[in-house]
């Protein structure tokens, strides 16, 4: 699935005459086009589609996000009617042997990690998830991500689900070191859980749509999920006013117009969407803005079950998941599970 960089949500002024019309801005939401908030049209569930089955690959580290990847990935493996693949990072043993049996406790060491680790993956999955088909995988490659990139490539991976260590208490994520890593490296989309995330089902698919030249990749790709899902899908954009936009002696009429130009802007590439056949007319769209991201994502309603995906800029030839700093702040800001397509 091809995505997009979702460029910075912010206005530009003219120097002269009206402000220019704001580019870039990014986001989430559901309007109908020209609206604002509050359309309850009947969303449209996309059928499944015939695609292969998918591999969902779960990175799992106790107490480091482990229930939540598990959590957000059986509800993945549920809705496309597949198992799910845990892959357990295990210590790389020594390989130079040792006098003391040091290379044989470290080994006895990995073992036992693992071995705990596995206990602690199917004790939440007897609870949580007791009806979801599991297998495990062991990797030792010196580090987690060397580790999870290795299994990806072995198992031939559609996407890999992590958990959040780190977040605050509103369930907004914040990426530790091993996920800072994948994002700026995997070749496969990566599905975040916010920490605390508990689901039954996936009910929805929110994508995020820029309005540039290659918003429609990721709108395909979200609407080619959603079938897969068997769920409605909804696109969606937000902007951020910058706190600076215009001097107090401006007024607040002309930032009133600048946003409003962005939101017709915004109206018309949706609906644009709908002329090519991307969409139809039963897809909800909404556009939302805040003096900052998190104002922005609260200022729409997020039902249980609901997922928002973004896209990502290509940095070479090669597809790679690779964070702007827009989508960046956008996750930074989300409450839901993400799934990041790579550019």
């Amino acid at each position: 699935m091809r995505v997009l960089l979702l460029a910075a949500g912010r206005v530009s002024v003219g120097k002269n005459g009206p402000p220019d019309i704001p580019t870039g801005c990014a986001g989430v939401g559901y309007i109908p086009c020209g609206g604002e908030r509050g359309d309850h049209r009947k969303r449209r569930t996309y059928e499944p589609s015939t695609a292969p089955a998918v591999t969902v690959v779960v990175g799992y580290q106790p107490g480091r996000g482990g229930d939540e990847a598990i959590e957000l990935g059986s509800g993945l493996a549920d809705a496309l009617g597949t198992g799910l693949v845990l892959v357990i990072a295990t210590p790389k043993p020594w390989r130079t042997p040792s006098m003391a049996r040091v290379d044989a406790e470290f080994a006895e060491y990995a073992q036992r990690y693992g071995d705990d680790a596995e206990a602690a993956a199917r004790t939440h999955l007897r609870t949580r998830a007791p009806g979801t088909g599991v297998s495990f995988r062991r990797v030792s490659e010196g580090s987690v991500s060397k580790s999870l990139h290795v299994a990806l490539d072995e198992l031939d991976a559609d996407v890999l689900v992590l958990g959040t260590t780190h977040g605050d208490d509103g369930g907004r994520m914040s990426l530790g070191a091993t996920t800072s890593r994948l994002m700026h490296s995997s070749s496969v989309p990566l599905a975040l859980a916010p920490r605390g995330y508990r689901c039954t089902a996936i009910t929805g698919v929110t994508c995020a749509y820029s309005g540039d030249s290659r918003g429609e990749d990721v709108v395909v790709s979200a609407r080619d999920l959603a079938g897969r899902l068997s769920v409605p899908l909804r696109v969606a954009t937000f902007g951020v006013r910058p706190a600076d936009m215009f001097p107090p002696e401006v007024g607040f009429d002309a930032e009133r117009g600048v946003m409003q130009a962005w939101r017709e802007q915004m109206a018309a590439s949706m609906q644009e969407l709908v002329h090519r056949n991307v969409i139809d007319n039963s897809v909800q769209t909404l556009v939302s803005t805040g003096d900052n991201w998190d104002a922005a994502f609260d200022g729409i309603e997020w039902p249980q079950g609901e997922i928002l995906t973004i896209g990502t800029t290509p940095r070479d030839s090669v597809k790679r998941v690779f964070l702007g700093s827009t989508a960046a702040k956008i996750i930074a800001a989300a409450t839901v599970p993400t799934i990041i397509f790579p550019g």
